[in-house]
């Protein structure tokens, strides 16, 4: 039995849901940051950057924390499914 594929239906609905997920939290400081920086410039009609803005220092973040942490995320995934796919594969499902 695999942990996260038990059958074929799974490596359609479950791998993609699951990797979407994770890229989206690896990169959500950059949307996050994006969005609050041009939602502020709308407003205020001024520029937005990291000198004046925090939502420019937001995607910083990103580079430090959540894109490593979500890279070995994505890894450990990534090891899972393939080797899920193996058992798959053996057991014939």
């Amino acid at each position: 039995m695999g942990i996260i594929l038990k059958n074929k239906k799974h490596f359609l609905t479950r791998f993609p849901l699951w990797l979407g997920i994770i890229i989206f939290l690896a990169l959500s400081p950059f949307i996050i940051g994006f969005i609050g920086a041009y939602l502020s410039e709308l407003i205020t009609n001024e520029p937005c950057h990291e000198g004046n803005c925090f939502w420019g220092v937001i995607p910083w973040l990103g580079i430090f924390i959540t894109l490593p942490i979500g890279g070995i995320g994505l890894l450990i995934y990534l090891i899972i499914i393939i080797i899920d796919s193996i058992k798959l594969i053996k057991n014939g499902k």
